[in-house]
């Protein structure tokens, strides 16, 4: 069997270096060489959760696990009439690394390990070719994902951006937590994120702010930096100042600055859920997974974490074997939905306007450490968020589980099981372990 995978971000590369391990046969397309995305812009800035980290190593890339990249704490604070802020800390730890240092390498190790790299346009026309002599495509990324894959809208739930974003690597941004991603809600105006990050320059900090359109901070995210840099530091400054008081006074003016130029990302994503197959010949099929299935907007930070969960479950799928037809694209994009469907729907609730239940999930974490362990827990377990947050009835069945949890003889223990609903949504998964795909199937 021969794999063409169209796209080298997170989830074309996951999925090459899987089936890579498995023997199976594969080619992968790149916009760009590997050292013209280590010189580029920033596209993205990502927050790799435990499950990335696990199915990394299973990939044999723990490439990077020193402190300096990692991010061991979280804390929340939502602002307005009725404050309040907690911890969260993630366990295992995310790791934070610049893609235009890890992409790259991990381009290089799966050509390292034999693999065929291709740079050539992501486009329609590249899949269409790359059908005539492999059995199955796939499309991780590039403009081919709008020109084959049409927008879903029964389950898009939006059809334009929900924020404009201002995101960049900056200097001169003390912690208040050492290691920690700093996460700062203002109902109605938007979000600040603040988080420590490895780049080719060593450490820095993402400042990311999202505004709600039209709303007070939707100005900040649009001015422009090239033309004035000092305007631009200034009026980042004062909406600190105004918003979020406490991590404006952590600022060194002296030192606070932009790293570099290419290191600010502007601009607004649209949430889309694209159809997730189609034909390309009579006998070839081209399946979407990753930003080519669906684009998530970075509010829950579950765009590149989703990507790599899909990669590997679709690696699982094709080990399985040939036909790669309607009915195998049919079974994978199943295979994935629970998933990815509980990522769009928890952000699709960040985004909105907090509901009743979702404060007062949030009040509880602020007075309970076990709720505020729990809810950590769950960002890298989007099927259990979801359902800890879509309902009022889930929510506290949600609060009354932990607590009796936290009450009883194993108070220790901060895992939190999925209720049984919640279980069936995520899907059983189909062996013990990713690790028993070890060898080609005949």
């Amino acid at each position: 069997m021969r794999i063409a995978i169209i796209g080298d971000g997170i989830s074309g590369l996951h999925l090459a270096l899987r089936l890579q391990q498995l023997d199976i046969d594969v080619t992968l397309f790149g916009a760009k060489a590997p050292e013209a995305v280590r010189n580029g812009r920033a596209l993205n800035f990502v927050a790799r959760s435990g499950g990335t980290r696990r199915r990394e190593e299973l990939l044999g890339l723990d490439l990077w696990a020193s402190p300096d990249t990692l991010a061991e704490a979280r804390t929340v604070t939502v602002h307005g009439p009725e404050p309040l802020t907690f911890r969260a800390d993630p366990d295992p730890a995310y790791s934070m690394v610049d893609f235009r240092l890890y992409l790259p390498v991990l381009v290089e190790e799966y050509v390292a390990r034999g693999g065929r790299h291709l740079v050539t346009p992501l486009t329609a026309r590249t899949a269409h070719d790359a059908a005539g002599d492999h059995d199955l495509v796939v499309v991780a990324g590039g403009r081919a994902a709008g020109e084959l894959f049409p927008r879903d809208p029964e389950r898009s739930p939006f059809d334009a951006p929900q924020r404009v974003l201002c995101g960049g690597l900056y200097r001169g941004i003390g912690e208040s937590v050492p290691h920690s991603i700093e996460f700062h809600v203002m109902p109605g105006v938007g979000e600040v994120l603040r988080m420590p990050f490895h780049c080719a320059d060593g450490h820095v900090d993402v400042l990311g702010l999202e505004a709600v359109p039209g709303g007070p901070l939707d100005p900040l995210c649009r001015t422009p930096y090239d033309a004035d840099p000092a305007h631009f530091h200034s009026v980042v400054l004062d909406a600190l100042h105004r918003y979020v008081p406490d991590l404006r006074e952590r600022v060194d003016e002296r030192a606070f600055a932009l790293n570099r130029p290419a290191d600010l990302v502007q601009g607004g994503v649209v949430p889309v859920v694209r159809r997730a197959w189609r034909a390309l010949t009579d006998t070839t099929y081209a399946l979407a997974v990753g930003d080519a299935w669906i684009v998530n907007d970075p509010i829950t930070a579950q765009g590149a974490n989703l990507g790599s969960h899909c990669a590997l479950e679709v690696a699982e799928a094709i080990a399985a074997g040939p036909p790669y037809d309607d009915a195998f694209c049919r079974a994978a994009e199943e295979r994935m939905r629970p998933y990815a469907e509980s990522v769009v729907q928890w952000t699709a609730a960040f985004l909105r306007p907090p509901t009743p239940q979702l404060l007062e999930l949030f009040r509880a974490a602020d007075a309970d450490p076990s709720v505020a362990a729990a809810f950590a827990t769950n960002f890298d377990d989007p099927p259990a968020m979801w359902h800890s947050i879509a309902a009022p009835e889930r929510t506290a069945a949600f609060l009354a589980h932990v607590r009796s949890r936290s009450e009883g003889p194993d108070a220790s223990d901060s895992s939190v099981p999925l209720p049984s609903s919640a279980s069936a949504a995520a899907g059983t998964p189909r062996t013990p372990q990713w690790a028993d795909l070890t060898a080609r199937p005949s």
